[in-house]
């Protein structure tokens, strides 16, 4: 067969067929000629590609050749760009330009066409706030915010007078979230002897250091995936929410109020920890209509760094994975905000709002996901393939579904990307 009967396709505009009777297009260079005096040849000023213009005479024919031209004739002025499937230069975007549509006494049945249609589009840069940065720039707002909680719930309680042993009792459970959740507290307080030192001998210091840790804490993103910066998310989110209704009851009313500071300041902390996490993942910016940025572009758009020689995910975001983070960490920042005074309660729903909006915006450049039942047990990887026509997204199937055997995925119902 030859190839441009192989190459050939059917020619039509938004989706709208016509029959071509023939095209051109004008290809080349935009040149100016400078010519001097006393000189036999000029110097030819490149100024780019010509402006590509496809020109077309076509048709529509048949019993239902009116309607046929009605439907082109709403494609051609619908303004703004259109996909145009030329018969040999495959699929495009373009504009319609000049056209005209001609009627025949002895053509009944057939309404031709003079078409012409512009290549290229100049794309404007568009102005959008970097919600990656609002979210961060939030932070040194909250640490001023807990510190100033936290200093002013310890002056109110006299700490000579304190019983080692009841505040050790009060304080036991903040202390085994801290060492779960919170990276740097081990090394101010690896045990709760030491965390509960440093509560009655040094309160204030304890909570620069460990705020200062937090803050100092050198951050990169890891990806979106399930192992990636979303890690762990919801289960840190959760467990500070309910780190105070977990608290033992104590009747001696000043171990309450140490009680009350210490799950204050923890749950602060924890918040400053996943807003300054948070704050590193970039959004998957799209240079296209539908195909996402490579992640070096996405990165470097948003000012986020990654680590030489760390493996980074380099997947968009699962809308769906987000959007759980998202409401987690913003019913934690309400639980916490309901027991704040009024200043601390704004600082937080600052971050709230920062938060939301930004994770937002990540979710809307990701996928989302669907439900699929394979019709029998099949491997990953074929799976994998069926879907996607990549067999190397297979650990993705997996890992979301906790799949047992990669080998053998059960015909049950499944949840996997849309795209």
């Amino acid at each position: 067969m030859s190839e441009w009967r192989d190459r050939m396709q059917g020619a039509s505009f938004r989706g709208v067929p016509f029959w071509l009777d023939g095209d051109s297009v004008n290809v080349g260079r935009r040149t100016q000629v400078h010519e001097y005096p006393q000189r036999d040849q000029p110097y030819v000023e490149d100024l780019g590609r010509r402006t590509r213009e496809y020109k077309f005479t076509g048709f529509v024919a048949g019993d239902d050749c009116l309607a046929q031209r009605d439907k082109l004739l709403t494609a051609l002025d619908t303004p703004g760009p259109g996909e145009l499937v030329h018969p040999w230069f495959g699929r495009m975007t373009v504009t319609a330009g000049d056209c005209e549509v001609s009627h025949a006494r002895n053509e009944m049945g057939v309404v031709r066409f003079s078409m012409a249609f512009i290549d290229g589009m100049l794309a404007f840069p568009v102005q959008s706030a970097n919600t990656r940065r609002l979210l961060a720039e939030q932070a040194p707002g909250l640490l001023d915010s807990i510190k100033s909680r936290y200093a002013e719930a310890m002056s109110k309680v006299d700490l000579v007078w304190q019983r080692v042993s009841a505040v050790r009792a009060a304080v036991a459970s903040v202390h085994a979230f801290a060492i779960g959740f919170l990276k740097p507290f081990t090394t101010l307080a690896a045990d709760l002897d030491a965390f509960v030192y440093s509560i009655i001998n040094a309160p204030g210091a304890f909570a620069a250091s460990l705020l200062s840790d937090i803050s100092s804490l050198k951050r990169t993103f890891s990806g979106y995936g399930a192992s990636g910066s979303f890690k762990g998310v919801k289960a840190k989110a959760s467990a500070l929410s309910s780190l105070r209704d977990s608290a033992p009851v104590t009747d001696n009313e000043e171990v309450a109020m140490i009680q009350a500071a210490v799950i204050g300041l923890i749950q602060d902390a924890a918040l400053l920890d996943l807003l300054l996490d948070m704050a590193q993942v970039p959004i998957a910016v799209s240079e296209g209509v539908s195909e996402p940025a490579d992640l070096d572009v996405q990165l470097a758009q948003q000012g986020a760094t990654v680590e030489a020689g760390s493996s980074v995910e380099t997947t968009v975001p699962v809308a769906d994975d987000v959007l759980d983070a998202r409401d987690a960490i913003s019913d934690a920042l309400w639980s916490v905000a309901g027991d704040s005074q009024p200043e601390h309660f704004g600082a937080l729903s600052g971050v709230r709002l920062a938060l939301d909006r930004h994770l937002t915006e990540v979710a809307r450049s990701g996928i989302g996901l669907r439900t699929y039942a394979p019709i029998e047990t099949v491997s990953a990887l074929v799976l994998a393939h069926a879907l996607y026509g990549d067999a190397l997204r297979s650990g993705e199937i997996v890992t979301r579904n906790r799949v047992r055997h990669p080998g053998f995925v059960p015909a049950t119902e499944l949840q996997v990307a849309k795209t």
